[in-house]
């Protein structure tokens, strides 16, 4: 899409920006990304982001990334380029079926957006990002919650609904080991049991459990909102524990 102007007023002069519009790139130039910081790259249909796209965005110290609704089977590999600047990752409705173990490199993450691809798993390398506090791994085709998030001391959000996760471990070296965590969505699963000491998570604010095929809590309880489940968790409790 060609510039609005904004930081770069020759328009038909850009470097990827055709006078045609049909014809223009996909992929922003550096003026796009002046100013912003965000490189954005949304319902294009890519495959892949050139190596020059990612030089452009480091040179203009981009620390946001989205690359939502494309056709990407993989993380973009030149994405590394930006290692010590992004903070922000959306790979929103892609063919992702993997996140490559260099994802650790990304220390300074905060925010990471993989709904709506094809992940079975994350890799343990995941849990070294130490500073993500938002997680979104909906709509993909985990069994379970990979056990690489419970080293995720700084999260505070971790969606991961319409998967197909069977089970929810709340053991101390489970989500019990994540001690910020606020908002937990595991609704539209397959999960059958909530383990009771669910409710000793004090921090959440927010629990959906909603489309599961649940015998207890009931339904009646689960739609009585977050306070309500979790003080049911607890009456349920043994005495020892």
């Amino acid at each position: 899409m060609p510039a609005d102007g904004l930081n770069s007023p020759r328009v038909s002069q850009g470097r990827r920006s055709g006078g045609d519009q049909k014809d223009a790139s996909p992929f922003p130039d550096k003026y796009d990304m002046r100013g912003t910081r965000v490189l954005s790259i949304y319902k294009s249909r890519i495959t892949e982001v050139p190596a020059q796209v990612f030089e452009e965005a480091r040179e203009e110290l981009v620390n946001v990334v989205q690359l939502q609704d494309n056709r990407l089977c993989e993380v973009p590999k030149d994405l590394h380029m930006l290692g010590e600047l992004l903070t922000q990752l959306d790979l929103t409705k892609n063919q992702i079926s993997y996140i490559p173990t260099n994802i650790s490199q990304f220390s300074r993450l905060t925010c990471f957006n993989v709904s709506c691809n094809l992940l079975r798993d994350l890799p343990l390398e995941f849990g070294g990002l130490q500073l993500l506090c938002e997680l979104d791994i909906s709509f993909n085709r985990f069994e379970r919650l990979p056990r690489c998030i419970y080293d995720l001391q700084s999260l505070e959000s971790l969606l991961a609904h319409d998967n197909h996760i069977e089970d929810i471990d709340a053991s101390e070296t489970g989500l019990g080991a994540l001690k910020n965590l606020r908002v937990l969505d595991l609704s539209n699963n397959d999960i059958r049991q909530v383990p009771p000491i669910l409710g000793n998570m004090r921090s959440i604010v927010t629990l959906n459990l909603m489309g599961n095929p649940l015998r207890q809590p009931r339904h009646q309880i689960l739609s009585a909102g977050t306070e309500a489940i979790m003080a049911f968790l607890r009456t349920r409790i043994p005495l020892s524990q």
